[in-house]
């Protein structure tokens, strides 16, 4: 009963934490307030999440979580186009945070330090584990895991500067693709322009309004969440 009873009011504390960032941006949102959205002190906030890191970690976690289970339902997204899918999954995140300015302020959370930018690694890496993705691909695992935590500080940096460089969520995944096949899977050129155009038909058949609602909807009671 307490174990359940700490999970919804994690629950809740992150429901709220989210949508606070969303509207106000992480830097405007205080322990104070979010205890205070809660309906609970902010020494009973701390006991739960001693500092906003932890809970933009969480946050951003579940987020990743959320986007990775929506990639894997788009109608293209068959199991042996791994490259197709990674890709597919890069643009979902680029796309919400250049179409939805309250994600944006989520996302772009994530690209402003090397701590959390190692999150997007992690957490890309767990979503390639969790769902099999590369098991029947002739890839050396060490290279892929330092393939994508290279690449992911690289395109979080980009993503950054998405403006500056005029990137449209597309072109935004296909350099983070091209240069994870490339530089570290050791692809060819045939085999990267096949794993684009295969990623495209599986962007050509989302849903994003789907994914917008499994995002507000990713806090609700029932659905799983990480803390």
């Amino acid at each position: 009963m307490a174990r359940r009873k700490n999970m919804k009011r994690r629950r809740v504390i992150l429901g709220n934490t989210f949508h606070l960032i969303r509207e106000n941006g992480m830097d405007n949102v205080s322990l104070q307030m979010i205890a205070e959205k809660s309906g609970i002190s902010k020494s009973l906030l701390q006991s739960y999440y001693p500092h906003k890191a932890k809970l933009t970690n969480d946050i951003i976690r579940n987020l990743f979580n959320t986007l990775g289970q929506q990639v894997n339902n788009y109608d293209m997204a068959n199991s042996n186009a791994p490259y197709a899918r990674t890709k597919a999954f890069i643009y979902t995140i680029a796309i919400l945070g250049m179409h939805d300015e309250g994600l944006d302020r989520i996302i772009s959370e994530a690209c402003v330090s090397n701590a959390t930018l190692d999150n997007w690694g992690v957490m890309l890496n767990d979503w390639i584990n969790v769902n099999n993705l590369f098991d029947d691909v002739d890839v050396d695992k060490d290279e892929l895991e330092t393939g994508i935590a290279f690449v992911t500080s690289g395109i979080g940096r980009l993503y950054h500067d998405r403006k500056k460089h005029h990137l449209s969520a597309e072109a935004f995944a296909d350099y983070a693709t091209s240069a994870l096949m490339f530089s570290f899977l050791h692809c060819s050129s045939r085999e990267i322009d096949q794993a684009l155009k295969e990623g495209h038909e599986i962007i050509e058949s989302a849903d994003m309004e789907v994914v917008h609602r499994a995002i507000d909807t990713m806090f609700d009671e029932g659905k799983e969440i990480f803390s």
